[in-house]
């Protein structure tokens, strides 16, 4: 079991790495249509100040989400831990000839100066923070007054008897349909051991961090037409446990 933040955070680092080469085949991760791309712009728009903005994508993974705002038309710096993930953003905004920095960096300890940037974004990230908390307040730190925050994630297994039942439906799947091992790029039951929200984070809790953090203005969104887009594109093996609460919360420092 890790047994320090360092270890915890490279046995994460270790499954991104290995999660790097398909994660843009999954839907929720790759934008696999040109309506889910003009919807997820259609929802940065509604909270993003106007104008050209300096944005730094947290976990920015393959640069999904940060290509998408480079073609909106913003400076973006994406960050991530796993290099593996980076080479690929890289690879994409060359092929795209889209302008975008990428850097290894860890989310919460942040290598900028104070009040740095106009926007900090993050998808599918906070969850997977040792200390969710503390990287709310770096995210803080290099905000410009006024700044805003844009939290995307989800609760992707709540505990309860139907999101186990179709756990179980989609293992079955992948593991007669598609002759896959359905565990492949989880985290390690220790690792899961030493997160405080292994399995996802409900909007509310992400809510309460944002306004702990001394962040005003919080907004929550629901995402539930972006998931209905991804989920008609989607295998039956990733559909049948596609029915978390989908969100977008955001704040202001």
């Amino acid at each position: 079991m890790p047994t320090s933040d360092a270890e915890l955070k490279d046995a994460i680092r270790e499954k991104w790495d290995e999660s790097s080469l398909d994660y843009d085949s999954f839907h929720g991760h790759g934008i696999k249509s040109q309506e889910e791309r003009d919807a997820w712009k259609s929802a940065f728009e509604a909270v993003l100040p106007k104008g050209r903005l300096k944005i730094l994508d947290v976990g920015c993974g393959t640069g999904e989400i940060s290509l998408l705002l480079a073609e909106m038309g913003h400076q973006i710096t994406g960050i991530d831990l796993s290099d593996k993930m980076l080479s690929i953003a890289r690879s994409k905004a060359k092929a795209s000839q889209l302008s975008a920095q990428f850097l290894k960096g860890d989310a919460e300890s942040l290598k900028f100066d104070d009040e740095s940037f106009d926007a900090v974004i993050n998808r599918h990230l906070l969850w997977t923070l040792p200390h969710p908390d503390l990287a709310l307040l770096e995210w803080k730190r290099i905000l410009r007054n006024e700044g805003q925050v844009v939290l995307i994630d989800g609760l992707w297994m709540d505990g309860s008897l139907e999101s186990r039942l179709r756990r179980m439906i989609r293992d079955l799947c992948v593991i007669v349909l598609e002759r896959q091992n359905p565990r492949k790029g989880w985290y390690s039951k220790k690792t899961e051991a030493k997160l405080p929200h292994p399995h996802g984070m409900d909007a509310q809790r992400a809510a309460d961090y944002l306004e702990e953090a001394g962040f005003k203005q919080i907004a929550r969104r629901s995402l539930e037409d972006i998931k209905d887009i991804q989920r008609r594109h989607m295998p039956f093996s990733q559909k049948v446990i596609y029915n978390t609460n989908y969100y977008m919360i955001c704040g202001k420092k």
